[in-house]
């Protein structure tokens, strides 16, 4: 629409057009903002209209004026500016500016004064308006019903990456801090707050409503993308830390109860991080808000962080263990970029990972301190570790040091390598420096930047003063280049009490094709042995060849070597074929740490993927791994089972197809028999066991179900649907989807719709997304169509609606090519839902309806399709998943090239299974 104000006609606006010409400078190979004029200080004056949607907006920024000039250039989206002018600070008349223009590619406002703007200090003063919008970017509104059923409406922020230029006009670049004073002008029945406390209130009169006018203390200098308020309605529980600061949990109206284990994390989180990072938290206050609709999983805004409701609401007294663990691990990274990302903020975008990767690992160093039963850091090398080589090892992949030109670029970059690759370097670097020498180089990088902004070699450079450590030669090898390298034992020999092995290091790739290049890491190795798994000093690998000696205990005939103990390095390793002997013979017989149990497991699987295992050999390993009672595991088990069957199940014949879920039902049940966990929790249960009940009922539910389980299954789901708020019990949430799929798969429109009426009794995102996770399973076409419908019907949130698309695509072959012809028939519909929103929707949009084939011919169908419908922000996605599909599609090759087709290799991989008697693990 046009943004022009007759009044004032003499303005020009480029509102409809795209100006050709570029309003910023590259320096650096970036694109920024020109330096003549910079901001120090803003006073934002907002007054939000929650019935039609739009805001009145008063920029009043303090500049200095470095260069003399008679333009000012901006960020701005998607507002209407109707005045601008500036005021020296030295006295002097106020100058209007006769030319307001808008780059709308380039998302700037270019201000142009009659005359010449003198150097030093002054006041820009911008007024205009905007659009509450409804695409959970900028200033938005949400939606929620409240206890009483009715619809109310609340308007809350997301500015990172690049839109706080949606609500107020700014220098939007992560280097460009300032101070902000915000104030409020809100009905007076709705509360508002924001990154600071609020300094006054008082009611005055707008037109001839009575409004509550808040005015909120100033700000520390910080970033604009972590400025942050929310308007609506609200209950709350609070608590101290033991060093004083405030803490609140806001939750929908009645709902305060469900906010009491956040609360409890933040407060243990905030002052484990007082004392790890050496200097306290430098706010007065700490508010933690649910949010009705939210792209991500949470946002960490300085003093007022926001939250998917899923992600910070639950009933400590019904909540699985996953559900608490979430909730754990969210609070835990967010109240760690207070610090590193907050405090400490990265210059430019490409050392995004510093913010990332670093409150990724801390999330888990704070959640194992908070939650020891939580066994976080055994469950890292399956988790966050196992995500980020899965990412990692595509040619599509990039380095954790991306560079970044244009800022909107960043968008493809919040993923698994500033994530969980990030937070998997780190951890590598806290075992090879070691705990003391790591925190206190994290201290002095604390005092040393605080308020200001850094680069990556400001943290390399502060461990090596601490450490000592050639940090600066070790770690850039890990962030500057993509990718990680493949540990190959070369050749292997017992002599006398010592191993020696010849080991060759080379990129990996899921492909396993042959890339031509020669990369080199600075890698640490940590051996193990039989009698020899405790934490030891890191031998570094720094050549692309090298021999090492390990000694051994006498049990030469026992005796095994692991060469990344505890997976403290982010590797693949290949083992010698006698290596591989002895460490199977290690898992079978429970010599194995669970850690070191899963990542055999999950390397054999990649290296069968990428060429370098035969199919046949990684399932006569696993099948080593019968009875296993232990979730860490089982974790790195179900990620086989489950690819291996989306593998044949989209390529192999019917009877290798058959003979697999049978291998893969008997294999789980004798898991599930010996772990003893049954439907029913238990008192004596730790955390990880009612994990495990959760994943077995998963993987159980999905090969083949018996007449028993789900006659079992059915009685719950009956209960439950019948009054799901009250019989909740009933269907506990820690295998509620499972059931769900089960029966639904089992059955048809009658279970569909009996979930479908409970679903609208419902009261919380949490139970909802069961439903959505579900939904997908029946087993007709016309109901899973059905149930896509419903999903872009405009009835389930944008945050959610991909997890029908999910549902569907996971449930069968015939559901994946049902939602790949539903995204390609309404993609127009689809993508105008979401074009406006994070670009990280459009990418589970991607995934959901593309992941899980495994073929040449499928892939160039897929990449035909987005050439002929760009998705510029989403181009890094569909590049990685072609990659996967096409990697796939050689895995199928070569794994119906093996003895795995063979009627034979199953009946003895099935004797090997029912025979096998677990041992005691360690």
């Amino acid at each position: 629409s046009s943004l022009l104000n007759n009044n004032y006609s003499r303005y020009i606006f480029f509102e409809q057009s795209v100006m050709t010409t570029s309003d910023q400078k590259t320096q650096a190979g970036r694109v920024l903002l020109p330096d003549a004029v910079i901001p120090a200080r803003y006073e934002i004056h907002l007054t939000p209209d929650l019935e039609r949607y739009v805001f009145d907006g008063k920029a009043s920024i303090t500049v200095e004026v470095i260069e003399a000039t008679s333009e000012v250039t901006l960020h701005s989206k998607e507002l209407c500016v109707s005045s601008a002018s500036f005021t020296p600070s030295e006295g002097g008349a106020q100058l209007d500016a006769v030319i307001i223009s808008q780059n709308l590619k380039e998302t700037t406002l270019t201000l142009t004064f009659q005359e010449v703007l003198p150097v030093g200090q002054g006041v820009l003063t911008i007024e205009y308006t905007g659009c509450l919008n409804n695409q959970m970017a900028g200033f938005y509104r949400s939606s929620y019903k409240d206890i009483h059923g009715a619809e109310k409406m609340m308007a809350s922020t997301q500015f990172e990456s690049l839109d706080a230029r949606r609500c107020f006009p700014c220098w939007d670049e992560p280097a460009r801090k300032a101070v902000f004073a915000i104030t409020m002008v809100v009905p007076e029945d709705l509360t508002a707050f924001s990154n600071m406390p609020e300094k006054s209130c008082r009611v005055i009169k707008v037109g001839k409503k009575d409004m509550k006018e808040l005015v909120f203390m100033d700000s520390p200098k910080m970033s604009t993308y972590l400025v942050a308020f929310v308007v609506g309605e609200f209950d709350f529980v609070q608590a101290t830390t033991s060093h004083g600061v405030l803490v609140r949990v806001y939750t929908p109206p009645g709902r305060a109860e469900a906010g009491t284990f956040a609360l409890d994390v933040a407060c243990k989180s905030l002052d484990i991080y007082d004392d790890f990072f050496g200097v306290p938290y430098p706010l007065p206050k700490l508010d933690m808000v649910a949010i009705p609709e939210f792209a991500m999983g949470a946002m960490e805004n300085w003093g007022l962080v926001t939250y998917r409701e899923v992600d910070l609401l639950i009933d400590k007294k019904t909540a699985s263990g996953q559900q608490k663990q979430r909730v754990c691990i969210v609070v835990t990274h967010e109240l760690a970029h207070q610090w590193f990302g907050n405090l400490v903020t990265m210059e430019w975008w490409d050392d995004l990972w510093l913010n990332e990767g670093f409150a990724s690992w801390c999330e888990n160093y704070a959640a194992d301190l908070i939650f020891p039963d939580y066994r976080i850091w055994d469950q890292f090398p399956t988790d966050t570790l196992a995500a980020a080589l899965r990412l990692d090892s595509l040619r599509n992949s990039h380095p954790i040091q991306v560079p970044i030109a244009h800022a909107e670029e960043v968008e493809e970059v919040f993923d698994a390598i500033s994530y969980c690759k990030g937070a998997s370097v780190i951890r590598m670097a806290h075992a090879v420096l070691g705990h003391d020498a790591f925190r206190n180089g994290l201290v002095e990088y604390m005092k040393k930047h605080k308020y200001s902004n850094t680069i990556t070699l400001d943290l390399w450079s502060a461990w090596a003063d601490a450490s000592d450590k050639p940090v600066k030669e070790i770690m850039p090898s890990w962030t500057e280049q993509m990718g990680f390298p493949l540990i190959e034992v070369t050749s292997f020999s017992i002599v006398g009490s010592s191993a020696k092995l010849s080991l060759r290091q080379s990129w990996f790739l899921a492909s396993g094709e042959d890339h031509g290049e020669v990369r080199t890491w600075k890698t640490p190795l940590f051996f193990g042995t039989l009698n020899d798994q405790t934490s030891k000093p890191a031998v570094m690998m720094d050549s692309a060849s090298q021999d090492f000696e390990v000694p051994l205990s006498s049990d030469t005939t026992s005796e095994f070597v692991l060469i990344n103990l505890g997976v403290q390095t982010p590797v693949r390793v290949l083992y010698h074929a006698e290596m591989q002997a002895r460490l199977s013979k290690a898992v079978m017989s429970g010599k194995l740490a669970v850690v070191d149990r899963a990542s055999l497991l999950m390397d054999g699987y990649a290296l069968a993927k990428a060429g370098k295992l035969g199919t046949d050999e990684l399932l006569r390993l696993l099948a080593g791994y019968a009875g296993e009672r232990d979730y860490i595991v089982w974790d790195a088990i179900s990620a086989v089972l489950i690819g291996l069957q989306k593998l044949l199940m989209g390529g192999a014949s019917e009877e290798v197809y058959k003979r697999y879920v049978l291998f893969a039902k008997e294999f789980a049940w004798k898991s599930w028999e010996a772990s003893k966990l049954g439907w029913e929790s238990s008192p004596s249960d730790g955390h990880t066991d009612g994990l495990l009940r959760g994943l077995l009922m998963s993987v159980v539910s999905r090969f083949d179900p018996s007449a028993t389980f789900l006659e079992e299954a059915l009685r719950r789901f009956a209960r439950y649907t019948e009054d799901p708020l009250a019989n909740a019990a009933e269907l506990p949430d820690e295998y509620r989807v499972p059931v769900f799929q089960a029966v639904l798969n089992a059955g048809g429109r009658t279970e569909r719709d009996q979930l479908m009426v409970a679903y609208r009794k419902l009261i919380t995102n949490v139970d909802q997304k069961h439903v959505f996770q579900s939904i997908g399973y029946t087993p007709g076409l016309e109901l899973k169509k059905e149930s896509l419908e419903w999903a872009v019907s405009g009835e389930v949130k944008i945050q959610d609606f991909f997890y029908v698309m999910g549902s569907v695509s996971s449930s069968s072959r015939a559901g994946l090519d049902m939602m790949w012809e539903y995204l390609q028939s309404n993609f127009d519909h689809i993508h105008n839902m979401v074009k406006n929103a994070s670009p990280s929707i459009m990418d589970a949009v991607i995934s959901s309806s593309t992941k899980g084939y495994c073929s040449a011919e499928k892939a160039t169908e897929i990449e035909k399709f987005f050439e002929a419908h760009p998705l510029p922000q989403n181009k890094r996605t569909v590049s990685q998943v072609l990659e996967d599909i096409r990697t796939n599609s050689k895995f199928l090759e070569r794994t119906l090239a093996t003895a795995a087709v063979q009627p034979a290799f199953w009946d003895s991989l099935m004797k090997e299974v029912a025979a096998f008697v677990p041992p005691s693990r360690m």
